[in-house]
């Protein structure tokens, strides 16, 4: 007889039904935490823009998170000199804040 494996709880979320949205200006932003982490969606409209679309609303002129993503769809990219174009689609993309002192 087979012993009994461990037992595996599984915490399923969707982005359809979020623990939080965050709507902004030609955007939205919708939270799903699970297992203490939390991931979001973005969705921008044509135009977006971090400096002017966000950062009013917090007080910042540069986002100070990192970013971790892909894109779905349509065009990115970043104010770093050295990297404007994201790439293509379903391409994986890590943003670090610049350092300023």
């Amino acid at each position: 007889m087979m012993s009994p494996g461990p037992t595996v709880d599984v915490v399923l979320k969707r982005f359809e039904a979020p623990d939080e949205v965050r709507n902004f200006t030609r955007g939205r932003f919708e939270l799903v935490t699970i297992a203490g982490t939390t991931i979001g969606r973005a969705t921008y409209q044509p135009g977006w823009k971090w400096s002017v679309d966000v950062g009013p609303t917090v007080g910042a002129t540069r986002c100070r998170r990192r970013a971790f993503g892909t894109r779905v769809a349509g065009e990115g990219s970043s104010g770093l000199r050295r990297w404007q174009n994201l790439g293509a689609q379903s391409r994986l993309t890590v943003l670090y804040p610049r350092r300023t002192t």
